[in-house]
């Protein structure tokens, strides 16, 4: 029988002692996600690191589906461990697989110790790669039978009964093609079936990203503000901390079209890496710079909403809008005649909110004529998010399973929400979608 161990803590239960001791494990671990096969995933790296560490310390059992989908992908309380939510199971496919790509490195195949995630399970399991390969070695001992064989007698069985056993094995047969056929497609197929336009075209893909107005102190403000602080090595990092009797409108001076927003930046270089890994060209402009004429000459992703020019206009036609509602606050609205659904985020003055809402949107038939893609949150928050969940095939591809049958053939919007923990967006989830 196969020793497996999972790791309690000192006060816990005695180990195993043919299992590995677990600073051997913590090592392997370290080696393990500084490798280039789990750096290239944030998602797999933590759900790898949080699972050891739980069953290390004594907390297997509670490593169910719920809690992974809270503490490793951000999914709020409320939703988490829903049926239709497959994002641990996902998820966790993804883990073995990578793990099963780091052993098959020179540095895996050196490994002294093997971290394991069976299938079924999210416990992962601890071995000596030694003994694991004497146990895989030796196969399980099979008893000698010996059998008498009959004469060979002429087949005196009605022809009809073998007609149907033939008929009934094409009807087997039949059957499990149309099961299989009705199965969902792995979620790296999907996604590149959503890509698939853009990494069969030969031309660059059109990058638009936003262009916020940001707001600098005129140059008497800033002089009169250097006056009252006491002298820094970095004066370009001095708040303007002048009395509302020392400022009028005309000491905010706007400047356009020289910065971009930090969540755009991201989505931008996330998608310009997948696509560049995949040897294909991006070309980035500031989507105020762009052309009507030039966005029907090129496939296009825009990134953004409110500071996008572009994704405002061409989305007025949609369900799915952004919009501006009561009191100047951004949201999403869902456009659809008798639907008064809307997403709107808390946002306190210093720009901070707990959760964000995005968008992706694939527009097969857009005003463009070519193929559209817009990623966008209503905060930064949500653009970052939105942009990288386009460049994870697993994360996408479940989500893209989903929807109905025939969707990458035709226009769809799909609706996302996000906490935002530490000034960073969780895993998102949807919710809503439409295609037509």
């Amino acid at each position: 029988m196969s020793r497996m161990a999972t790791y309690a803590s000192e006060e816990g239960l005695a180990r195993d002692p043919d299992a590995p001791k677990p600073e051997e494990i913590v090592a392997q671990l370290h080696s393990i996600l500084a490798s280039p096969v789990f750096l290239g995933s944030k998602r797999c790296h933590q759900f790898l690191d949080y699972v050891c560490r739980k069953s290390m310390a004594g907390e297997a059992g509670a490593l169910k589906e719920r809690a992974i989908a809270i503490e490793v992908f951000g999914r709020h309380p409320d939703t988490a461990g829903q049926g239709e939510d497959t994002i641990v199971r996902v998820g966790a496919r993804e883990v073995r697989k990578r793990l099963a790509q780091f052993y098959v490195t020179p540095e895996g195949a050196a490994s002294t110790v093997l971290i394991e995630l069976p299938p079924g399970s999210y416990v992962p399991e601890f071995r000596y790669a030694a003994i694991a390969r004497l146990q895989n070695a030796a196969p399980a001992a099979v008893p000698e039978v010996h059998l008498h064989q009959p004469e060979a007698r002429p087949d005196r069985r009605p022809r009809g009964l073998a007609v149907a056993g033939i008929c009934l094995a094409a009807t087997v047969a039949a059957a499990f093609a149309v099961g299989r056929s009705n199965m969902a497609a792995p979620p790296e197929a999907a996604f590149q079936r959503f890509w698939a336009p853009v990494f069969q075209s030969q031309e660059p893909l059109l990058i638009g990203i936003g262009h916020p107005i940001v707001y600098q102190p005129s140059r008497r403000a800033t002089l009169l503000n250097a006056q009252r602080l006491p002298p820094t090595p970095f004066p370009t990092q001095q708040k303007v901390e002048l009395p509302a009797e020392d400022l009028d409108g005309s000491d905010m001076v706007p400047v356009m079209n020289q910065f971009v927003g930090f969540g755009d930046m991201v989505a931008a270089n996330e998608v310009s890496q997948m696509l560049a890994r995949r040897s294909r060209a991006v070309r980035l402009l500031l989507a105020s710079s762009i052309p009507f004429a030039e966005l029907r000459l090129a496939q296009t992703y825009l990134i953004g909403s409110l500071s996008n020019q572009w994704t405002m206009q061409l989305a007025q036609n949609w369900r799915f809008q952004f919009a501006w509602g009561v009191d100047h606050i951004a949201m999403i609205k869902d456009t659809q005649p008798g639907s008064a659904r809307q997403w709107t985020i808390p946002v306190k003055e210093d720009g901070s909110t707990p959760d964000d809402y995005s968008m992706i949107c694939r527009i097969r038939n857009s005003p463009t004529g070519a193929l559209l893609l817009i990623s966008a949150g209503i905060k930064q928050f949500g653009t970052e998010a939105a942009g990288r969940l386009l460049t994870e095939p697993s994360q996408l591809g479940a989500i893209l399973n989903r929807l109905p049958k025939g969707w990458e053939d035709k226009n769809l919007q799909i609706v996302l929400h996000m906490r935002v923990i530490g000034n960073a967006p969780a895993q998102p989830e949807v919710v809503a979608s439409h295609v037509w």
